[in-house]
């Protein structure tokens, strides 16, 4: 899963083909998050707010082999996606974080204000 990104607009694409595959989801924080990101055509969006954690875990162990966390880049967000990248991973999902990861070296820390 080392993918690297030429542009914002790659990752946009790449993350587009690997949410098409019904066995991968995109895991956001909020409604708005889920918002920007149909408008860019991702698919298999979950979104955690208002949801208990292993409620969501369940559902992806149920329906998913990957997920891919895509939570702000803030405090909060770090620490939530350290959790269920350990939730998810001990119990053998494949999680990928090499999306978010490339946010950061963009410096956009809200998935809601993605350009």
């Amino acid at each position: 899963m080392s993918e690297t990104f030429s542009s914002f607009e790659d990752w946009k694409k790449k993350l587009k083909e690997e949410s098409e595959n019904r066995k991968t989801c995109v895991l956001v924080e909020g409604k708005r998050d889920f918002q920007k990101l149909s408008r860019y055509g991702i698919n298999n969006v979950i979104v955690l707010q208002g949801k208990k954690y292993y409620d969501v875990v369940e559902y992806i162990l149920n329906n998913f082999d990957i997920c891919i966390i895509l939570f702000d880049i803030d405090k909060h967000g770090e620490k939530m996606a350290q959790k269920f990248s350990h939730m998810l991973s001990s119990e053998g999902v494949n999680v990928n974080n090499i999306y978010r990861e490339y946010l950061k070296i963009l410096n956009i820390e809200e998935i809601e204000n993605l350009p």
